[in-house]
């Protein structure tokens, strides 16, 4: 009989003694973060230049006309955040979008887990993302390969699932492994701006045609590394197991409660991560226009400023993993929970830096980039923690049998968080520049609260317990 570990519920694990490693841990994890690094490639290079090429190209009358759909998607967004101008429509798509990044991987999920199965999921969604970045080379196709995009990046998003399926339940390296798998994703936020940005300078197209090779590299990555990745197992089904299908355990009073609090952790961690989500939004429009953009005689692209983070993202990472390793060393290691509300806690202050630069600096192109870098070394620092180390609680704590869903519902946070981000960013320019950036911080400092009031109250139900032997089919 095959020994399943309690992991996921459309995926077997071999067993954890049995698995090839590689500087630690299983070689599927390095699989798992080269496939996300070029993945993170080709998103995030798109998303650098999303705002700025819908504000100066696609939007324009000489342009607009020509795009399939595009009417419809300004009539939606226009009734959702009733944006005035060019530019506030330009922010609202983009935070539209950036929000539905993290709604879909919902559906994704599902069909992990009760249709298709983890791996050919992930590889359907990897497909429609690579046919969506290529069809944004075209104007006319703008809106199908939006949705394509969409579509392919919520079956995609079982990849941060697929980590935490190489680990046991008790195996503390597994914090450790969602933080290695965050700096794929780092790396490719410092490469990927610069270069498609770059080539979007000389013609747009040519940016997002970047982002389509490097979302095929992925796809070839996944293929090639299948054979270190769980093997897929039969889509988890209700009811008894009958014809060799596996069944869904029914949920235990505490796992119950434990899927509740889960829940209710996600539009609080949605309100902390507003500060990071603006950077891909209204930061860039603002910066566009407040900040000090030449350098040593230099004209830098504001989209320059998301490889900058994404530089500062990978050191404060590598700081941050350090960190609690060496204290753990010399403590009681803190709770997950406790880690991301103190992450939150530090990213509130980095809007701050922009509320201070734009109280000194109020006139165009007159805030130091001084004050931006400040803001990015803050925010990273927080934003270290609580993402990567949430990703690694939602994956460990959520019950076997909602495994996948759960660890989807927590990039909901995200979708809340971009959606809040897409409404700021109207209000680019009929607020104060400083009371928009304290708004950000006072949002991010009562999420801080509320998640520092769950580790203390809920300190047992999401404290880690003893790994219990896996099920026997």
């Amino acid at each position: 009989m095959t020994e399943i570990l309690p992991v996921s519920p459309s995926v077997e694990l071999p067993a954890a003694g049995n698995q090839q490693e590689l500087w630690g841990h299983p070689i599927g994890l390095w699989v798992l973060t080269l496939t996300e690094g070029w993945v993170g490639f080709s998103l995030y290079g798109m998303q650098a230049i999303l705002a700025l090429y819908l504000t100066d190209h696609l939007l324009q009358p000489a342009h607009s006309g020509a795009v399939l759909g595009l009417g419809p998607l300004e009539a939606f967004v226009s009734a959702l955040y009733a944006p005035v101008g060019p530019r506030a429509m330009a922010g609202a798509i983009t935070g539209l979008f950036l929000a539905l990044i993290y709604a879909t991987p919902l559906l994704g999920g599902f069909l992990a887990d009760r249709v298709l199965g983890q791996t050919r999921t992930i590889l359907l969604g990897a497909i429609l993302m690579t046919a969506g970045h290529f069809l944004m080379s075209f104007d006319w196709s703008f809106v199908l390969a939006l949705g394509l995009l969409l579509a392919g990046l919520g079956m995609a998003g079982g990849l941060r699932a697929q980590v935490g399926m190489l680990y046991a339940q008790g195996d503390r390296r597994r914090s450790d492994a969602y933080q290695i798998y965050m700096m794929g994703l780092q790396i490719a936020v410092i490469v990927s701006p610069v270069l498609c940005a770059s080539l979007a300078q000389i013609e747009w197209h040519w940016g997002f045609l970047a982002a389509g090779i490097g979302m095929l590299i992925g796809l070839t990555v996944y293929l090639v590394g299948r054979r270190w990745l769980p093997a897929p197992a039969l889509p988890m089904t209700a009811g008894s197991a009958k014809d060799g299908k596996r069944t869904r355990p029914a949920l235990t009073s505490q796992e119950k409660k434990t899927t509740l609090l889960l829940l209710a952790l996600v539009p609080v961690m949605a309100v902390g991560a507003v500060p990071n989500s603006e950077i891909f939004d209204g930061y860039l429009l603002w910066g566009r226009e407040h900040f000090q953009l030449h350098l040593l005689g230099y004209e830098m692209p504001v989209s320059d400023l998301i490889s900058l983070d994404g530089f500062i993202s990978t050191l404060c990472a590598i700081l941050v993993l350090w960190f609690w390793k060496a204290y753990a060393r010399r403590r009681p290691d803190l709770s997950e929970i406790s880690k991301v509300a103190l992450g939150t806690l530090i990213a509130a202050f980095g809007p701050l830096m922009l509320a201070f630069g734009a109280w000194f600096s109020p006139g165009p192109h007159e805030v130091s980039l001084l004050w931006g870098l400040a803001f990015h070394i803050i925010n990273d620092i927080g934003f270290s923690m609580n993402f990567a180390i949430g990703m690694a609680l939602f994956s460990r704590a959520a019950p076997v049998s909602l495994n996948t869903i759960l660890v989807a519902c927590f990039s909901l946070h995200l979708f809340l968080s971009n959606l809040l981000i897409g409404k700021l960013a109207t209000l680019l320019g009929r607020m104060s520049d400083v009371s928009f950036w304290l708004l950000h911080s006072g949002a991010a400092l009562l999420a801080a609260a509320i998640l520092g009031f769950c580790a203390v109250r809920f300190r047992d139900l999401l404290a880690p317990g003893k790994e219990t032997a896996p099920p026997v089919f």
